[in-house]
């Protein structure tokens, strides 16, 4: 099998397709990542962050650093938190050299053998399973030890082009979108697609350049597929990220691998048909352990032994470490509540069973002094005209009373609230924290998804009525003031661009219609310097729009 970094170091075949159709070839690639650590070898700093919104830009940092002998770690976002956070401990974002270093240089000297893979360190920087922020660890042979592991469980037809609709940020986009072609000399289209339309127009765009594509998406994507997008000369479909819903699967005209994985593990295994049985992959032993849960071992993991997924899961083949296996929820959601063990899963499986009820997450916090169960929702259309006909009160209550047939009554959440889509975050997955904030005061409206990039960013926003700039404004007909728009748009701006201080005037602001409570609006902003452009709309039209005009961080001043 051939599958090795280094196989296609001379070759003129394309590695990216830009989206204007420019093509890089890989030695070209190579002569840049070759220029580009001749640069970074001459920084006294050990550890990097890397975040770059452009997929080719970032494969040529990730590698110019790893070939500088520096350590690469690659950040789910860059905002300004997780800038601080970092320069305390001595690590900056590493960015391309506009210094003039020649680009024909001699990239056979970039020797990819095993002492250079496997001293090649990369970090991941995920929230893992309890939220809590943590670096994960994979050498570059790892990373090429899971690239093997793919192809030897799927198989793609050449020439094949990779779009992606995932950041490459994430471990799922950057091997199935970057590693994957560079190591087995296929090609890859650098822009990150942001809706099913935007895919069937990619790839009739690069028709003639390629004989065949394969999508690299997630579950939030997917699901807003309808028949009528036809996917074109595309030969596999992957999913990761989180569970795909069932019913999504028919809506494309191409078959749909879900994969299961994460940061810890790499990649662990899997399936093609809704509720089938995962299939590890070709490089991954499985183990049921203690308490049910799932163990994995391979040779792309951080750690080469047995490590403990927090899973629990059934084998059909006991003693076969290759045997495909059920998963049967999380071992951490199951919770004692006043002495009672109650699985979170299961009583999620119990609210869904409802008419009205779509998605929902059920979690634990802490009020008054104890603990109680509380619900984030995600209802059907019909229900949300319910909801908002009969008020909150009256709606829950009728939840409450279809769901005492079928849960005790101290499995029946206490607090409910209700979104049009459960929160992600950059990388496509839950947002555990913003869903525990929305039980708190409530000071920001709710993050249903997002895209940074270096002038630009994208949120989905959710208002709900528990909203604080709701209360008073008014209380029989709630808006939400022009002030606090101003100033949640301000907290998005700085999140992402950290070098911005305060604000200090505003251009050509409008407000041209009323937010309400459920109202889901984008908010689009736009940096040119000093001065950031907004625009809040809905489907219909632009509710507010204007120029803020900040400061830089080493101006002097008061902020507005």
């Amino acid at each position: 099998m051939t599958c090795h970094f280094q196989n296609h170091i001379q070759s003129t075949q394309v590695l990216c397709v830009r989206d204007d159709l420019t093509q890089i070839r890989f030695s070209e690639f190579w002569q840049d990542v070759h220029a580009q650590s001749i640069i970074i070898k001459t920084q006294t700093e050990q550890t990097w962050a890397l975040w770059e919104s452009d997929s080719y830009e970032f494969l040529v940092l990730l590698f110019a650093g790893l070939f500088a002998n520096k350590d690469i770690l690659i950040a789910p976002h860059r905002v300004k938190d997780l800038e601080i956070e970092l320069e305390e401990q001595g690590i900056y974002f590493l960015v391309r050299s506009d210094h003039s270093v020649s680009r024909d240089g001699e990239i056979a000297s970039l020797n990819m053998d095993d002492t250079f893979l496997n001293q090649a360190q990369v970090y991941f920087y995920t929230s893992g399973s309890t939220g809590q922020p943590k670096k994960i660890p994979r050498t570059l042979k790892q990373l090429l030890n899971e690239v093997q592991g793919l192809d030897q469980s799927f198989v793609l037809e050449q020439p094949i082009i990779a779009i992606a609709t995932v950041s490459h940020q994430h471990i799922y986009g950057l091997l199935f979108k970057l590693l994957w072609p560079l190591a087995k000399g296929h090609c890859f289209y650098n822009t990150q697609l942001a809706f099913p339309e935007d895919v069937i127009d990619t790839q009739n765009k690069i028709k003639g350049l390629s004989g065949h594509n394969y999508v690299i998406s997630s579950p939030a994507l997917l699901k807003r597929w309808t028949t009528d997008v036809i996917l074109q000369d595309c030969t596999m479909v992957y999913s990761s990220g989180g569970k795909l819903d069932s019913g999504v699967r028919p809506l494309l005209n191409r078959p749909i691998i879900e994969v299961l994985g994460s940061s810890e593990t790499g990649g662990i295994a899997h399936r093609q048909q809704d509720e089938a049985l995962w299939t590890p992959f070709a490089n991954v032993d499985i183990q049921i352990v203690a308490q049910e849960e799932l163990a994995v071992k391979s040779n792309h993991a951080f750690s080469q032994d047995w490590i403990l997924t927090g899973d629990r899961a059934q084998a059909i083949e006991q003693n076969n470490d290759k045997s495909p296996f059920q998963l049967l929820g999380r071992i951490d959601r199951i919770v004692k509540l006043e002495e009672k063990r109650l699985s979170l899963d299961a009583i999620e499986q119990k609210i869904v069973s409802l008419k009205e009820i779509q998605q929902c997450h059920v979690l634990v916090i802490n009020h008054d002094q104890r603990q109680i169960l509380v619900c984030v929702a995600v209802l059907n259309s019909e229900a949300q005209q319910d909801l908002k006909s009969e008020g909150k009160a009256q709606f829950v209550r009728k939840l409450k009373i279809q769901l005492q047939e079928k849960l005790e009554p101290i499995a029946i959440p206490r607090q409910w609230r209700f979104l049009s889509q459960l929160p992600q975050n950059a990388q496509s997955k839950l947002n555990k924290h913003d869903i525990q904030s929305l039980f708190q005061p409530i000071l920001l409206p709710v993050v249903l998804e997002q895209q940074m990039g270096l002038e630009q960013g994208k949120y989905i926003l959710e208002f709900p009525p528990e909203l604080a700039c709701f209360k008073g404004h008014f209380p029989n007909y709630p808006i939400y003031p022009g002030v606090g728009q101003i100033g949640f748009i301000q907290h998005f701006i700085k999140q992402i661009w950290s070098d911005l201080a305060w604000c200090n005037g505003y251009e050509q602001l409008k407000f041209q219609d009323l937010i309400h409570p459920y109202s889901v609006l984008e908010l689009s902003l736009k940096r040119k310097q000093h001065k950031i452009s907004f625009e809040l709309k809905n489907e219909l039209k632009v509710l507010a729009s204007g120029r803020l005009l900040f400061a830089s961080q080493n101006s002097t001043g008061a902020e507005c």
